[in-house]
């Protein structure tokens, strides 16, 4: 069985997407409350969020490994069209993938800065850590360094520090291609070792880079062996010993991912940064459980998860600065306005935003490409020109 596709998309992978978007969203919704907040900060919290936070149940809100996972799936797809045979034109792939990435970045910054201009980011002790970060002045200069994303970002939308690894991604995308097509389908074994070893040295050393953008490279390895990989869904059949070893790998996929959580809650210092690792690979197999599994392929490309993956990235982009204001203008006793209220809130607003920002945004990239694809033919061909 192959990947459900639709036209030259994967829509499990669509599908995966959209489920780490919802995570995020949990993950921030959740972190507006006092007592899973102190998670992260190493505070004192209520017995009951330990079941959800060192416990395989913290996969429901693992947020930063569902950023993980998005940096392994930017590095498929934007591999794919050159494993593909399909060559890049790299003076409109540059300006059009910018103009993807930049202009709703600039809208959500200019939606986060109204927010906190509007209602205020004072926060005081009684409410979480994570709230509590972000009381910071909405200036201006603030918001030009988030739109600007190469210079580190602030608490104004601080889902945007991923960004910052998109872009240089982006940019250093004709290396990745080198090593992913000339190395990737033989020596595959090598280089995702050495990705896997420049995770672990950035976890050591706190080389930000290192840990970050090896996980493109892991997609582009996954990318250029596709064909291979899908071929395994043939394997699997409507039995029930087979529905049971798609269980487990998917769940083995999961454990891996949030591995620095449930078990790492007991690991020495010493020994808690090679979890990077277990981490990394977690978000390798998540992606290819959902390219070779047939049981998850079903699920990922439920109506539901494929809508969620279409607005991912408006949602990604909006629903912090709701969640916060939510937070900052709730009384003090009643945390649970923020998740309540701010997760369908946040998701009819992320449709909002594809709707009118990143739909228009795609049109305008894909007419940039066009225009500077057609003018390098008449520029190499004459005979176009006349």
């Amino acid at each position: 069985m192959s990947t459900p596709a639709t036209g030259s998309r994967i829509s499990s992978l669509d599908g995966l997407r959209g489920a780490a978007a919802l995570v995020v969203l949990l993950h921030h919704a959740l972190l507006t409350m006092s007592g899973f907040a102190a998670v992260y900060w190493a505070e004192p919290f209520p017995a009951y969020v330990a079941a959800f936070a060192f416990t395989p149940l913290h996969a429901v809100w693992a947020g930063p490994e569902a950023v993980l996972v998005f940096f392994v799936l930017s590095g498929v797809v934007l591999t794919l069209p050159a494993v593909r045979g399909r060559a890049l034109p790299w003076r409109a792939y540059y300006p059009s993938r910018l103009i993807r990435l930049y202009l709703p970045v600039v809208f959500a910054v200019g939606f986060a800065l109204l927010l906190a201009r509007v209602w205020p980011r004072r926060t005081d002790s009684a409410d979480s850590p994570w709230i509590q970060m972000h009381n910071e002045a909405p200036t201006l200069a603030n918001a030009a360094k988030n739109a600007f994303l190469l210079n580190g970002t602030t608490w104004l939308n601080s889902p945007l520090w991923s960004l910052q690894w998109e872009v240089l991604f982006s940019l250093l995308l004709p290396l990745y291609l080198w090593l992913a097509l000339r190395l990737g389908r033989r020596q595959w074994q090598i280089i995702g070792g050495i990705m896997l070893a420049l995770i672990l040295i950035g976890e050591t050393t706190g080389v930000t880079a290192l840990r970050f953008l090896p996980f493109f490279g892991l997609g582009a390895l996954i990318a250029v062996n596709l064909d291979r990989l899908r071929s395994v869904s043939a394997r699997f059949d409507q039995s029930g010993g087979s529905l049971l070893a798609q269980l487990a790998i998917a769940a083995g996929a999961v454990l891996l991912l949030i591995f620095q959580w449930w078990p790492g809650s007991i690991l020495s210092p010493a020994v808690k940064p090679a979890g990077s690792v277990a981490v990394a690979l977690g978000a390798v197999l998540l992606v290819l459980v959902a390219v070779c599994l047939p049981r998850a392929q079903r699920l990922l490309t439920s109506r539901a998860l494929r809508a969620a993956g279409m607005i991912s990235f408006s949602l990604y982009l909006v629903h912090e600065p709701i969640l916060v204001t939510l937070a900052v203008i709730a009384p003090g006793d009643m945390s649970w306005i923020a998740p309540v209220v701010g997760i369908p809130l946040s998701l009819a607003a992320g449709w909002v935003f594809y709707l009118i920002v990143e739909r228009a945004t795609h049109r305008l990239a894909r007419l940039v490409a066009r225009r500077l694809a057609d003018r390098r033919r008449r520029d190499t061909d004459p005979a176009i020109g006349r």
